[in-house]
């Protein structure tokens, strides 16, 4: 056999599964387990293990709950997913008679704390058809006690075409649309091709679907097994794969809209490890969990989350207190958003007295607040004990810059006997004792390099514009350089006469201001990038400057301004929650927002790509400004941050603390981008080394198109060749984007822009018609040199009509083949013609066209091994398409329809018997209206069904005088046409 997907990823996929405790069973050993092929749950699986796992709970009342459980609950799919998930981990609720009394109980679809009191089974190739849509085959599912909770999609790797992004297409898109009923249980997506493979979950954008990189705990990696081993081995274990649906799914709303979101194997192991830290730390003196160091824009908020909501589970905790602590209210605005978009009941303290008021208490509770609110008050010489409990958990946000000083000591004065855990974006480095003797060592790691690599963030870049546009004068210069040589991190509040003298100097330098406005205007509208841009100044006077003249300069995009106290600067401002709200919407015309302070940390805006600092800032504030622009977001190539106020020695400093190579990757200078983007464009133009393309926008279009006839004849000898050149000029393009406006860009545009003409051009001759990238709901901007977009070169090229509809046998495209020049492209005109036309027609007549296929391929496959020329195989093709043209001249001809055409061809094609036309014609009609008149019955029926159809059909064929010797071959390719046409009757 040879290496296709079965072999290479199903196969080893099920041996795992087994490996790991799984029984498996084959779709068709299942179909006793299901009446129909529109039902997804094992019924008979499911009434068992919930009579074990509560067999204190009434029968009766079991069956209530499998009906509720079973039951749709919601018209919106997630909606409907999100109840299921509920029920599936809290219980579905149920109401009984016990000794003459009503009581509540909830019935456990799955036993949480014993894997091995559970169901595990995986199957293949399951078949799924609601009503009337199109039938669908999952891979492979994964049921718990006969739940289908995960889907698996496999995709075959020595295949080119067959990427893990057509998988999640093949999940998100057709087993969304046509088998919802199998999605509305589901809890985990895997796609794999063996060598790579990525999880994610219901509605996550492709973005979203990441690696799964350890096993059995954090930094358990196997370099040595393939990426779906790891991913099945560290996800599908029984006690991890209970441990993720039970603590790493939430449910939210991400502006006004729900969502399902999936914990990252890095916040899945991090909490983890965090969780048994904090069960080790209880009763301890010092009180240390640890440190969770995860980078900026990696899920963190989302973590602590998980932690609270895996201890809250836990029979190990009872009910402890949380207390979040952040030093900033926009940070704690935003970590207190998270928990309350969750779901959880939040107490968020107000004052002081509020604070020690919601502090004093016997247990629980989720109380988020300021580390300033641990200030002493009335006189007190040291902070008073607030409550002495011992399982009071501290979770400290950005444990850096304040935990350990006067308030942190407040802090612990107030809860003696509290565990604390620090969360932070930046690691602890050297010489930071402190924050070790306060949180302890680390517990999870989570790095850029490995953020970036995993694409749960973006990498950053620099670009210095002070000394192009001769900004700092010497005055400037040198109160930026005593500011930042300082020792201070908090430079606006610690070195108040120095921060003072700089702010009024820029303030004032009205020509400075006005020159960095019109750069920035000029720089955001020739970036390559849709987005949006932030501009970070010194003082709330200069930001409200800024906006004036952005907005004076022409073509400026709209431009909004957030700081505090607006008032004083401001007539009615606008309120900072809907600048907000439009600022974070990518379709809101509010596309640049300009800040003093506000909006540095704590805020995430995924289509953010450019910083525009005017700000002096180091350090830990340094690297958390920066991380605005490092989100995901489409296709977003990377985040930038333009300096206009000389931070780049600061931008050194406060990486030094990363190792040499993370900071290579947390920062890199635009010209290394620069120097990737030449490589890129040299490595496509090698593709193209023989095609002269040098001032192709002077040609005319009959010149044109032949050229992008030659250009693609020379990447279409192989598909992988095909294919690398179709990921070379993607990667090129995202270079691009993420340089622009650079010279360097400029100098490569028109060669891009024919780059991706006869890249586009290609898409058009794809069999399928489609392509992900043409589907993809792309960051970047229309490349667009002199007025002429890629759209405009295709249609010169001439197949744009075939790049917006399918082709079909005809005059014309036989006539626009003949007009290509190079005969290697004609063969792929023809190609996809001809599969367009076998996959559409094959359905309704499996004898003719199966054959007619099984032609096709011999044919190409001899010339792609070359025992047919070009000029032989296009001869070929050719006669095959007049092949079809006949085949519609031979329907009229008999006077059939397509239906009754098909049975004609089943019967001629497997009998031996001496039919003239004129009966076969009869027959064939009387068979189809036979088929037609049981069209609606459920062909997915079992044995009995199927019996009474063929007795039918045998009926007809006695009736038309065959022997049985005779009708017998023809039964079962009857059978066989009619489950192509009308619906699934196979044995």
């Amino acid at each position: 056999m040879g290496l296709d997907e079965l072999e290479l990823a199903e196969k080893p996929a099920i041996d795992i599964f087994r490996n790991l405790g799984y029984d498996y069973a084959s779709a068709s050993d299942l179909a006793t387990s299901r009446p129909t092929t529109s039902e997804v749950v094992l019924m008979d699986r499911l009434r068992d293990q919930v009579r074990a796992i509560n067999p204190e709970i009434p029968e009766e009342a079991r069956e209530e709950a499998i009906r509720h459980l079973t039951s749709t609950q919601s018209p919106n799919l997630l909606e409907d997913n999100r109840k299921v998930n509920q029920q599936l981990v809290d219980g579905v609720q149920v109401e009984y008679e016990k000794n003459g009394e009503q009581v509540g109980r909830f019935v456990q679809p799955i036993d949480f704390e014993n894997p091995e009191n559970n169901d595990w089974l995986v199957t293949t190739q399951f078949t799924v058809q609601v009503g009337d849509n199109p039938r669908r085959k999952p891979d492979m599912v994964v049921f718990i006690n006969g739940i289908p909770i995960g889907v698996l999609e496999f995709k075959n790797p020595t295949d080119p075409k067959a990427t893990l992004e057509n998988a999640y297409d093949q999940v998100n898109s057709r087993y969304r649309d046509d088998i919802s009923p199998l999605l509305r249980y589901n809890e985990v997506i895997g796609l794999a091709d063996m060598n790579e493979a990525r999880v994610g979950c219901l509605d996550a954008g492709w973005q979203w679907y990441r690696p799964w990189r350890y096993i059995e705990e954090e930094g358990d990696e196997r370099d040595d097994l393939p990426e779906q081993e790891v991913l099945l081995r560290g996800l599908f274990d029984k006690e991890r794969l209970l441990d993720l649906i039970e603590n790493f799914i939430v449910f939210s709303e991400v502006d006004g809209k729900p969502v399902k979101m999936l914990a990252g194997y890095h916040q899945f192991y991090g909490a983890r490890e965090a969780v048994e830290s904090a069960k080790e730390t209880q009763g301890d003196d010092l009180g240390r969990i640890g440190v969770y160091w995860h980078t900026q824009g990696s899920g963190k908020s989302l973590s602590m989350v998980y932690f609270v909501r895996k201890i809250r589970r836990s029979r190990d905790f009872g009910n402890p207190t949380f207390v979040v602590v952040t030093d900033r209210n926009e940070l704690d605005e935003q970590i207190t958003h998270t928990f309350s978009d969750a779901g959880y009941n939040v107490s968020w303290a107000d004052t002081i007295p509020d604070l020690r008021d919601k502090l004093d208490r016997r247990a629980g509770g989720l109380i988020f607040t300021t580390i300033q609110k641990f200030q002493t008050q009335n006189g007190e010489r040291e902070h008073p004990v607030v409550n002495e409990r011992e399982d009071v958990i501290v979770m400290a946000d950005e444990a850096h810059r304040s935990q350990t000083k006067e308030l942190g000591e407040n802090l612990r004065d107030a809860l003696p006997n509290a565990s604390f855990i620090g969360f932070t974006a930046t690691p602890i480095h050297d010489g930071d004792n402190a924050t070790r003797m306060t949180f302890g060592e680390y517990v999870s790691q989570y790095t850029i390099d490995r953020s970036e690599e995993d694409g749960s963030t973006v990498p950053i870049y620099y670009e210095s514009r002070f000394a192009k546009l001769q900004l700092n004068k010497e005055a400037i210069s040198e109160s930026v350089r005593e500011l930042l040589d300082s020792g201070d991190e908090d430079l606006e509040n610690q070195l108040v006469e120095k921060w003072t003298t700089l702010r009024r100097i820029i303030e004032t330098a009205d020509d400075r201001l006005e020159k960095i406005a019109g750069d920035i205007v000029d720089h955001y509208n020739d970036r390559e990038i849709e987005g949006k841009a932030m501009v970070v100044s010194i003082s709330r006077k200069a930001a409200v400057k800024y906006k004036r003249y952005i907005e004076q300069q022409p073509d400026s995009p709209e431009v909004g301004v957030v700081i505090s106290e607006p008032e004083e600067y401001i007539d009615d401002p606008p309120n900072e929650g809907k600048l907000k709200r439009r600022f974070k919407d990518p379709d809101d015309p509010l596309k640049v927002i300009v800040v003093c302070d506000k909006w540095t940390t704590g805020f995430d805006c995924p289509p953010l790509h450019t910083l525009y600092i005017d700000r002096p800032m180091k350090n830990h504030n340094l690297l958390q400004t920066i991380g605005r622009v490092n989100r995901v977001y489409k296709d977003k190539p990377g985040g930038l941050v333009v300096d206009y106020i000389g931070i780049a020695e600061d931008l050194r400093q406060a990486l030094d603390k990363y190792t040499s190579d993370i900071q290579e990757m947390a920062m890199v200078d635009v010209e290394t981008a620069v120097e990737v983007m030449q490589q890129k464009h040299h490595k496509v133009s090698r593709y193209l080394s023989r095609i002269d393309y040098d001032g192709w926008q002077e040609l005319s279009e009959l010149e044109l198109s032949r050229l992008i006839h030659r250009a693609e004849s020379e990447v279409i000898a192989t598909e992988e060749k095909q294919e690398e050149f179709m990921q070379a000029v993607a990667e090129l393009k995202r270079a691009f984007a993420l340089v622009t406006p650079h010279n360097a860009a400029s100098e490569i545009r028109s060669d891009l822009l024919f780059f991706e003409a006869v890249r586009d051009s290609l898409r058009s001759l794809e069999s399928d018609g489609t392509s992900k990238d043409d589907e993809l709901d792309s960051a970047m901007k229309k490349l667009i040199a002199e007025g002429v977009t890629a759209d405009d070169v295709v249609s010169v090229a001439g197949f744009e009509k075939w790049k917006s509809e399918e082709p079909i046998v005809s005059d014309e495209f036989l006539s626009d083949v003949e007009r290509v020049e190079q005969p290697e492209l004609q063969v792929k005109m023809l190609e996809k013609l001809l599969r367009n036309e076998i996959s559409t027609r094959k359905q309704q007549n499996l004898a003719k066209y199966e054959s007619f296929e099984e032609e096709l391929e011999e044919t190409l496959n001899e010339y792609n091994n070359q025992f047919l020329t070009t000029e032989e195989v296009i001869e070929e093709l050719r006669n095959y398409a007049e092949e079809l043209q006949q085949e519609d001249r031979r329907k009229e001809r008999l006077g059939l329809s397509s239906e009754e055409l098909a049975f004609y061809d089943a019967i001629a094609t497997n009998t031996e018997t001496e039919i003239d036309d004129e009966q076969l014609q009869v027959i064939a009609q009387e068979v189809c209206e036979l088929l037609r008149e049981n069209v609606n019955i459920d062909w997915t029926n079992r044995k009995a069904m199927r019996s009474k159809l063929k007795t039918r059909v045998k009926g007809v064929l006695r009736e038309n005088g065959f022997s049985y010797r005779d009708y017998q071959p023809l039964i079962e390719p009857i059978v066989h046409q009619a489950e192509a046409l009308y619906g699934d009757i196979s044995s």
